[in-house]
């Protein structure tokens, strides 16, 4: 009898760090385009024999990839969008087990899925019923909240950095060199030096690529979604709206110590995370859609804002500590 495999989240997370490893391996991507890359799988399901049969799509930088899974063995296609769509609509036909998506939700999750779906009908976002993040209160750690205060106050502080770079200023020139030394006594004020990740990193030591500075200004969402779970922030439910920078810098510099921050927040409980991380996966999955489905309405989600939110609440519920690390797929 014939099963199928699309919520098997391990199975899925193999064969993606497998596809990924197949084309950094053939150069067809480097690795400053990981953060970009997204995986759709468009079937997954196991033969009478128990050995899984699967298609997918890598997409990355406006360029599709696409892989079989046969036999115990991941091969690269040479076809097109159209052969793709039209051999998933063939197995659907032919297999069953493909036609329903196999449920996974438990009565709190259900009730999740149906709300959020509510708030994409409201946005006028294309919903997909079917749709689960596969995440809940027993598969799922919350960071600390001193993790969270650390992360946050060094991703803000390197942002001002970052946004000096992308305005113009070198940062390595003897004009800088008291601004630098005020950056660092920042870090050292509340101490967060150690608390900087690969991106932050290559930003203060002067490593940077001409996109990390980029990346680190979009990084402004990611602080922000991370003052939202400290209670700090309201509401984030709307993606189309941006931060306000000003009061995000307010929220750490309007403090004189760790202690003082830490003492303002107040964790949000792991429901109202992992409601938030349910629609943030939605949003992704539609703006992932959207490249391929012109007639999705994807409203006014902005993909910059909703990747690095999402971003950030991946990073909440996994024990990943850098999170440019992690493998943002919808």
């Amino acid at each position: 009898m014939e099963e199928n495999l699309i919520n098997d989240k391990k199975l899925k997370e193999n064969i993606s760090n497998t596809v990924v490893a197949v084309l950094l391996d053939n150069k067809l991507i480097n690795e400053n385009d990981l953060t970009d890359v997204n995986v759709n799988f468009g079937y997954l399901f196991a033969k009478a024999d128990r050995i899984a049969e699967g298609l997918l799509k890598i997409s990355c930088k406006g360029k599709s990839f696409y892989f079989a899974v046969q036999d115990n063995t991941i091969k690269l296609l040479t076809i097109g969008e159209v052969q793709y769509q039209e051999t998933i609509n063939y197995m659907v036909s032919n297999h069953d087990c493909l036609k329903e998506t196999p449920s996974i939700e438990n009565e709190k999750e259900k009730n999740r899925r149906i709300k959020n779906n509510k708030v994409l009908e409201q946005f006028g976002i294309t919903t997909n019923d079917k749709l689960v993040s596969g995440k809940n209160e027993q598969n799922i750690r919350i960071k600390s909240v001193d993790e969270i205060c650390k992360r946050a106050i060094a991703s803000l502080i390197t942002i001002q950095v970052a946004c000096d770079i992308n305005n113009g200023k070198d940062i390595k020139s003897d004009e800088y060199k008291d601004d630098f030394e005020y950056i660092k006594s920042l870090y050292k004020k509340f101490g967060v030096e150690d608390s900087l990740n690969s991106k932050e990193k290559r930003i203060i030591e002067g490593t940077y690529t001409d996109q990390d500075p980029i990346d680190m200004d979009w990084a402004y969402e990611s602080y922000w979604t991370l003052c939202w779970a400290l209670g700090l922030v309201n509401d984030i439910t709307n993606a189309a709206e941006l931060c306000d920078c000003s009061m995000a810098i307010s929220f750490v510099m309007n403090n004189n110590s760790f202690d003082e921050f830490r003492s303002k927040c107040k964790l949000r409980s792991v429901e109202e995370i992992l409601d938030m991380y349910d629609l943030y996966y939605k949003y992704h999955w539609v703006i992932n859609d959207k490249k391929v489905n012109p007639s999705t309405s994807a409203d006014n989600l902005n993909p910059s804002n909703v990747l690095e939110r999402r971003r950030a609440l991946e990073w909440l519920i996994s024990d990943v500590d850098d999170w440019y690390d992690l493998q943002l797929n919808a």
